[in-house]
């Protein structure tokens, strides 16, 4: 993660002008426009009027009734609705439409033109797909197929949406056979199989409305100016702790739409995050970065008041940053926190502006930091009155009190407000180093460790993200099957019969009661029966571990370079597994035996020692021994080549530049030499040899049977000899992959891209252009891992699907554990995720209060002006 505190380069300014994509745009536009109604809904769904447009009339509705739903629904009740009462539904239906009158003109021509397009898009019409879903509700009905409960669930939790105008007719008909269906159905039948019906379910999340999260919307109404005049204003300071994914980054372009603000970022690509959603939404924008002075700051295009034209491209040229009237949201880091506010104070008073300080913990973790004096500096002079420290994971309320107190004095009559969410929309199994999913009761033999760990799950409910569903219902099953709680607990008691309850986070929350609500007595017979019939999330390889060959030895062979690589010859030599599988390298063998296991998306591999990380890779990859010394040979051999052009690069240019005098600067500065531009003889000579040695450049490729998850090399590893096709696969194209091979880098890196593994290199200068394209590969979700250490992890937008915590980050503390596991499962679909620990002790802290609470020790520490 950067944290230097530095101005913006060129390349990160480019960044912040891409359009975000069109979905992302959608949800930007629902955040800023749910400032002023925080109950706002959107769902992109139509019902039959709203695609057709026409007015809505009795006779209208019956007629699409008539022409594109009764003959579905006929044949729908003449297939499957024998023998039932769905098999007397018709002549209620058509008692239900009595006499209507005939169908404008206007409107059946309409009507008719429309029916090609109707036809075509029967996937977004709302009616046909209730209408298929429907038909295999009763279809597995009629054969006596449990999965009707599928259908039913499904379709009850459908028409929570906001979809306007829906043909009565069709509703009518799908009503009477809910009640039907329901009539056949126990509450615990969709219990025990939601797992399938709500996690893995593909139409919930697709159809679903789009709405603000709860935290949103708390966190609007709070900032929502007082209605009352007489009431003035009151100062806050907001505690904004919500899970990431979900949103807190951008409630700032929310917030704008009534304040300014000041966006206050440790790690720079929030910022830049931040910056690049706001601008596809016109927002006027202004960066203080690395900032010494209000002359540093920068307004991006939007913000300009005062500015000169290019006279080429007729656009804005050069801008005048002291002018900040139009700025929206600023932009800043730590450093230029202080900077950034005088600023806008200038343009704005400070009632209507609203610092946001965004993951204010990073650094936290550290008992000393080069930047908490900077922080405790900030929070002294703040002059702003309405602040937000808006995190994943903030100290309770009663471990930072000095914190409160402090902001009330400087500020009178100040209001603290806690806003707190959680969401289990989706679920990330905690993997322990066995690879057996991990919950609470797996964790304790005894009840009070139970009871203890349970309380504390219940106050931090962010924690039921993390608990597997499928397990919850293991366990939730067997309570019920042996009558283990009260009756008032038992499943069809708790939920009252009512399946629409039943959703992830109601089911977990049921889970937490039922452990509180377990006697004592039972405790030890539950705990070894769960234990003793647990499987491991995935399969085990029989036969799975490796022996690092001598000759791939990458201390001694993998000299540092910068050259491309080419093709390797025909590989003969098909990997070998070894008969045994090592305790220590169980489930982590990701480049052969448990590749398999990482499906779905990328993965992040989070430790101390990412060179370790990666070079184990390497050698554990179990490419043949002459196949990898061909393949470094064959970079030696570029890496003399790339050396020779730099060379002839320096040349050119110190024949074609001259020193100059620089009244300004004592170093002075360079210039082209020319003013032609072109270059002389001696240099167009040396240029043409460049172009030659490019050429003998030759890409450097691994044969499919090493790269983690393709057919061949499956066919190799999976343990069960089954070729999946879930499992996630690398994309690196030749260009990108020349690209990494002419970099001057460590040759290790350059051999883990062809393994589809990048890593996040810190400190150090030479590798800026490595990290760079490391980012857009990550972006763009083509690597198969990411090793990256602790400090990147916040901010992080990544999608990943699967992530390690490395055995030596047991030092880390409970907060910064959940920050990484928030790095997994962003994506806006349901997908296989897993959270795989190294450490078990690491996961027994994640479940209990912490002794001592670094994060808030410093808090209260830092953020107190004596």
């Amino acid at each position: 993660m950067d944290l230097k505190q530095r101005k913006l380069t060129r390349s990160e300014w480019e960044t912040i002008e891409q359009p975000v994509s069109t979905e992302e745009k959608q949800i930007l536009q629902l955040i800023k426009n749910g400032y002023t109604d925080v109950n706002i809904r959107s769902n992109e769904t139509q019902s039959m009027y709203s695609f057709v447009k026409i007015e809505q009339t009795a006779e209208t509705e019956y007629f699409l009734y008539k022409n594109y739903f009764e003959e579905t629904i006929q044949l729908i009740i003449s297939k499957y609705g024998k023998k039932s009462p769905i098999e007397t539904y018709n002549n209620t239906l058509i008692k239900g439409g009595g006499e209507l009158k005939t169908l404008k003109s206007a409107d059946s021509i309409r009507i008719q033109n429309l029916d090609a397009n109707i036809q075509s898009n029967k996937t977004i019409i709302f009616e046909f797909l209730l209408l298929d879903l429907t038909k295999e509700l009763l279809k597995n009905i009629y054969k006596r197929y449990n999965k009707y409960a599928f259908y039913l669930y499904t379709i009850l939790q459908l028409k929570k949406a906001s979809i306007r105008n829906i043909n009565q007719y069709v509703m009518k008909f799908i009503d009477f056979v809910i009640e039907y269906a329901n009539s056949l159905t126990k509450t615990s039948e969709i219990i025990s199989n939601a797992y399938e019906f709500i996690e893995k379910n593909p139409y919930l999340l697709k159809y679903e409305d789009r709405t603000l999260f709860k935290h949103q919307k708390e966190l609007f109404s709070t900032c929502q100016p007082t209605q009352t005049e007489n009431q003035g204003f009151t100062p806050k300071l907001i505690l904004y702790t919500a899970p990431t994914g979900t949103g807190k980054t951008l409630s700032p372009i929310g917030l704008s739409e009534g304040y300014r603000i000041i966006f206050v970022c440790v790690a720079r690509h929030i910022g830049l995050a931040l910056a690049k959603s706001a601008i596809s939404m016109e927002k006027k924008v202004a960066f203080a970065f690395g900032c010494e002075t209000a002359s540093d700051i920068r307004l991006h295009y939007f913000s300009a008041i005062n500015y000169t034209k290019n006279k080429r491209s007729g656009g804005i040229g050069k801008v005048d940053n002291s002018v900040g009237d139009n700025v929206e949201i600023m932009i800043c880091d730590v450093q230029s926190y202080i900077t950034a506010m005088h600023y806008m104070l200038a343009f704005n008073p400070a009632e209507r502006i609203i610092t946001y300080w965004d993951e204010p913990t990073i650094t936290m973790d550290y008992e000393e930091h080069e930047l908490h004096e900077i922080i405790h500096k900030n929070w002294t002079n703040n002059k702003i009155p309405t602040m937000v420290l808006s995190c994943a994971t903030l100290p309770s309320s009663d471990e930072i009190l000095p914190v409160f107190d402090d902001f009330r004095n400087k500020f009178d009559d100040a209001n603290i407000h806690i806003i707190t969410s959680y969401d289990c929309r989706k679920s990330i199994p905690i993997l322990n180093k066995e690879g057996y999913c991990v919950l609470p009761h797996y964790l304790y033999s005894e009840y009070r460790d139970l009871m203890r760990c349970t309380d504390f799950c219940k106050e931090n409910k962010t924690l039921l993200r993390y608990f597997d569903l499928r397990e919850i219902i293991r366990f939730v099953e067997y309570i019920n099957d042996n009558n283990f709680v009260d009756e008032n607990y038992l499943i069809d008691s708790y939920f009252c019969g009512k399946i629409t309850d039943i959703t992830m986070n109601s089911l977990k929350e049921y889970y937490l009661d039922l452990l509180l609500h377990i006697d004592n007595e039972n405790w030890n017979n539950i705990y070894k029966f769960m234990i003793s019939t647990r499987k491991r999330k995935f399969l085990q390889s029989k036969s799975t571990s490796i022996e690092k060959s001598k000759s791939v030895d990458t201390n001694n062979s993998m000299a540092k370079t910068g050259n491309s690589i080419t093709r390797t010859t025909s590989v003969s030599n098909v990997p070998e597994k070894k008969s045994t599988q090592t305790n220590a390298a169980a489930g982590i063998l990701l480049t052969t035996a448990d590749a398999y296991t990482l499906t779905d998306g990328p993965t992040i591999f989070l430790a101390s020692d990412i060179s370790k990380i990666g070079t184990f890779y390497i050698q554990q990859s179990n490419i043949a021994p002459s196949v990898f010394k061909n393949i470094l040979s064959k970079i030696v051999k570029n890496s003399e080549i790339i050396n020779k052009i730099e060379e002839l690069e320096r040349q050119i240019e110190a024949k074609e530049t001259k020193k100059t005098d620089d009244s300004d600067s004592k170093k002075g500065k360079t210039e082209l030499s020319r003013e032609s531009g072109r270059l002389c003889e001696e240099s167009e000579k040396m240029s043409d040899e460049i172009n030659k040695l490019r050429k003998e450049i030759r890409l450097i490729s691994l044969d499919p049977m090493y790269s983690p998850n393709t057919r061949p090399h499956q066919q190799i590893w999976t343990p069960d000899g089954v070729v999946r096709d879930n499992v996630f696969i690398s994309n690196i194209d030749e260009t990108m992959v020349k690209t990494i091979m002419t970099l001057n880098i460590e040759n290790n890196l350059k051999v883990l891209l062809l393994l589809g593994i990048g890593m996040f290199v810190e400190n150090q200068a030479q590798n800026t252009q490595y990290m760079e394209i490391m980012k857009q590969l990550a972006d763009e979700q083509r690597l198969f891992i990411i090793i990256a250490s602790t400090d990147y992890i916040y901010g992080t937008n990544y999608q990943f699907c699967h992530g390690f915590i490395g055995k030596d980050l047991t030092n880390m503390t409970q907060q910064k554990i959940l920050q990484s596991m928030g790095r997994i499962g962003r994506n806006n679909i349901q997908q296989d995720y897993t959270i795989r620990f190294r450490d078990d002790d690491m996961i027994l802290r994640l479940f209990n209060k912490p002794e001592i609470n670094l994060e808030a020790m410093n808090m209260s520490k830092l953020l107190c002006s004596n």
